[in-house]
């Protein structure tokens, strides 16, 4: 699954890549996606494109998905922040570079007592290795 690089290099590839996520998409401020630099560009084994075809594969292999939005940037879950004993963050992990895929289709219907109506599906994508690390829907 490794990418066709250009002359000019991953920067050239993947530097337009990244957009800024709605509000909405952050979860709450349980996760934080920043544009990547440069020096972590060059980590980047899977295309924009590969990333859709992925989260497809797995989630709108049977429905009529469609991919409405996709950004590559760092990708930290901050429920994974370490603080120590007095509240300082003592540990924050490392931006990992990863694709955020949205997809739409059939109406998600959320599982729990309120029977909540969500209409995407949320996909994190590891732009290294291809695999999928996390999904949710909020909204």
């Amino acid at each position: 699954m490794l990418s066709v690089w250009t002359s000019g290099g991953p920067s050239a590839l993947y530097g337009d890549a990244f957009k800024p996520l709605p509000k909405n998409m952050l979860v709450f401020g349980e996760i934080t996606f920043t544009r990547l630099p440069d020096s972590q560009l060059s980590r980047v084994q899977v295309t924009p494109s590969d990333a859709a075809r992925i989260v497809k594969a797995n989630y709108g292999s049977m429905e009529r998905w469609r991919v409405v939005f996709e950004s590559l940037g760092g990708y930290v879950n901050n429920n994974e922040i370490i603080h120590d004993w007095i509240g300082t963050k003592s540990l924050v992990p490392k931006a990992l570079p990863a694709y955020i895929v949205r997809i739409t289709g059939p109406p998600i219907v959320a599982l729990g007592p309120s029977s909540v109506v969500n209409h995407y599906w949320n996909v994190i994508v590891n732009a290294i290795t291809g695999r999928i690390v996390s999904s949710f829907t909020y909204d």
